[in-house]
């Protein structure tokens, strides 16, 4: 409920930049799904959002770019129509792994 009460006093002061930590977490699958797509709108309407996340499916489905950081370093950045879900999480473990 946190998660859901954070973003909805940030959407209502219009807010143009979302800075957000897992925003997916302890959400169930609706609430989860209804959450992209207000990212997908905030961003179409010119807000930028930021957002760390493990979810790999979630983010490639919502986000324009991507990065992924191995101990606080950018190790790869692209943009998401460059790759698919299944190809990022392959990138995401190698990376990891090393």
């Amino acid at each position: 409920m946190r998660q859901k009460v954070g973003i909805a006093i940030a959407y209502a002061k219009k807010a143009k930049v979302y800075l957000l930590d897992e925003p997916a977490s302890g959400l169930d699958p609706l609430a989860s799904n209804e959450l992209s797509e207000l990212l997908k709108k905030l961003a179409a309407e010119g807000a930028t959002i930021l957002m760390a996340s493990h979810d790999i499916f979630r983010v490639r489905e919502v986000c324009h770019r991507i990065g992924i950081l191995k101990k606080g370093t950018l190790v790869k950045e692209l943009r998401s129509e460059e790759v698919s879900a299944n190809e990022l999480e392959k990138l995401y473990l190698e990376f990891m792994k090393n």
